[in-house]
C-alpha cells in the first residue's frame, strides 16, 4: 500500500479542508495532562494555513455515552489559543458550514465527535452532513485508523480521491513505525493496560516477530485469572478466557517467552485504597492490583538490556496518585538506557514517558495505540484503506 500525503500538492487559496484529528488527549480534573497529540498535528495545520486553506478541525475525545461538559472538544481552545491560532467553536456541523464561510485564517473546531450518535454508526447522513463543510480531506488522526466510525472510514468517500489524502502526522508516523515491521531481535514487547480481548488477536500478528513479551496490569491480571491464580478484585476481562488460552498455545509452539510479574502493588478494598507491595502468589482477596513491584522490574532488566527492538504500549498505575508511577518510572528507566530501537505507543504511556523527562532516552513516542498494533500485526486499518494506493 502507497501512503503519500498530497497537501503539498494542492492549491488550497480560499479552499476548506476538513482535517479529522485525533486529540483525544490525557486529562486530570479538566486540564490537559499532556499534549503530544495536540503538538503532532501542528505542522498539517500550518501547511494548510500557509496555503490560505480554511480549517474545519474535528477530533473526538474520550468514549461519552452523550454529551457531557467535561469532554467538549472545547477544552482545547486556549491551547491553541495561547500558540497563536485563531480559532472559533462549531456546536454542529450545520454551524461549522456557516463558520466555514467567514475569514481563512480562523481554524473552526467542531464539537467532540462522538456527541454526534451518527459517528460511531457510521451513518451516510451524518458524513453527508461533514462533507458538506469543506472541499478538501485530511485524515492526520493516526491513533484513529483502525477505528471504522463515519469520519474515518465513510466521510472520505465523499471527496474525489484527488481531493482527500493522509495528513503529515500520519505520513510520519507510518515512516517511523517501519523498522517495527522486520524488527531486529530479540524484539521485546512490554505490554499492559486493558481491553485485553481488542488486543489479544492484534498481538497474535506479533508472534512471528517478537522474542519476549512482559505482561504488565491490568493486562496480566486476565493471564492469570486463567491459570487459576488468585487476582483479588483486579481488573480481569472474563470474555477473553478463551482467546488467552489460544494465544497462550500459540506462543508456546512459536517458542515465545511471556514473562508475568513476581510482584505487585495493591490498593485494598478499594482501588483508592491503602496500598503495599506483595509477592505476585499473594494478591489479598480485597487487592486491586495496580502497578508492578521491584522484584519484577530486575526480573524484565536482562530482557530489556538485551533487546534490539522494544515496543511499549503498558498503561499503568495513576496520574491521580503519583506513588502508584513507580514501577512505570522505572520500567521507562530501563527501556530509556537500552540500546534498543525503541517507541512507545499509547496515550497514557506517551504521557508517563512525558511526565518523567524521558521522551529523549527514546526513539520515538507514537500518537497511536490500538492503531500501532493494527498496523505492526498487519491489520487492515480502514482509515488508511481509503487513503492510500495499492502498489
Amino acid at each position: 500500500m502507497r501512503c503519500i500525503s498530497k497537501i503539498h500538492e494542492w492549491n488550497l487559496q480560499n479552499q476548506r479542508v476538513f482535517v479529522r484529528a485525533d486529540l483525544n488527549i490525557p486529562l486530570l480534573n479538566g486540564m490537559i495532562l499532556d499534549d503530544h497529540r495536540l503538538y503532532g498535528i501542528l505542522p498539517t495545520l500550518n501547511l494548510i494555513a500557509q496555503k490560505g486553506g480554511k480549517i474545519i478541525l474535528a477530533t473526538h475525545i474520550g468514549r461519552p455515552k452523550k454529551p457531557t461538559e467535561k469532554l467538549t472538544s472545547k477544552i482545547l481552545i486556549p491551547w491553541f489559543q495561547e500558540r497563536g491560532f485563531a480559532i472559533d467553536f462549531a456546536s454542529t456541523p450545520q454551524q461549522a458550514y456557516e463558520k466555514s464561510k467567514e475569514k481563512n485564517d480562523t481554524i473552526v473546531l467542531l464539537e467532540n465527535l462522538r456527541f454526534f450518535p451518527g459517528e460511531k454508526r457510521k451513518e451516510e447522513e451524518f458524513a453527508q452532513q461533514l462533507a458538506a463543510t469543506a472541499d478538501y480531506y485530511v485524515d492526520d488522526a493516526f491513533a484513529a485508523l483502525h477505528r471504522d466510525d463515519a469520519s474515518i472510514a465513510l466521510l472520505p468517500t465523499f471527496f474525489e480521491p484527488k481531493k482527500r489524502s493522509i495528513g503529515l502526522l500520519v505520513a510520519h508516523e507510518l515512516q517511523l513505525l517501519t523498522p517495527l515491521k522486520k524488527p531486529v531481535k530479540p524484539f521485546v514487547l512490554i505490554v499492559g493496560g486493558g481491553k485485553v480481548a481488542d488486543k489479544l488477536p492484534l498481538l497474535e500478528g506479533f508472534l512471528d516477530s517478537v522474542s519476549t513479551i512482559l505482561m504488565c496490569p491490568a493486562f496480566v491480571f486476565s493471564f492469570m485469572k486463567v491459570e487459576g491464580k488468585e487476582v483479588g478484585k483486579s481488573l480481569v476481562y472474563s470474555e477473553a478466557a478463551s482467546l488467552i488460552k489460544d494465544f497462550l498455545a500459540k506462543a508456546k509452539k512459536k517458542n515465545v517467552k511471556i514473562i508475568f510479574p513476581k510482584d505487585y502493588m495493591v490498593a485494598s478494598g478499594s482501588i483508592d485504597g491503602p496500598l503495599s507491595r506483595v509477592k505476585a502468589n499473594a494478591i489479598p482477596k480485597d487487592g486491586f492490583g495496580i502497578t508492578i513491584g521491584p522484584e519484577t522490574v530486575k526480573e524484565f532488566a536482562p530482557h530489556i538490556r538485551n533487546a534490539q527492538t522494544i515496543l511499549y504500549n503498558c498503561a499503568m498505575g495513576f496520574f491521580s496518585r503519583p506513588e502508584t508511577l513507580e514501577g512505570t518510572e522505572k520500567l521507562l528507566k530501563l527501556v530509556g538506557l537500552s540500546k534498543a530501537y525503541t517507541v512507545i505507543a499509547g496515550g497514557e504511556s506517551v504521557a508517563a514517558t512525558n511526565y518523567f523527562g524521558l521522551q529523549k532516552k527514546m526513539n520515538y513516542l507514537t500518537t497511536g495505540g490500538g492503531a500501532v498494533l493494527t498496523y505492526l500485526a498487519g491489520k487492515d486499518l480502514p482509515g488508511l484503506e481509503v487513503l492510500c494506493e495499492n502498489p
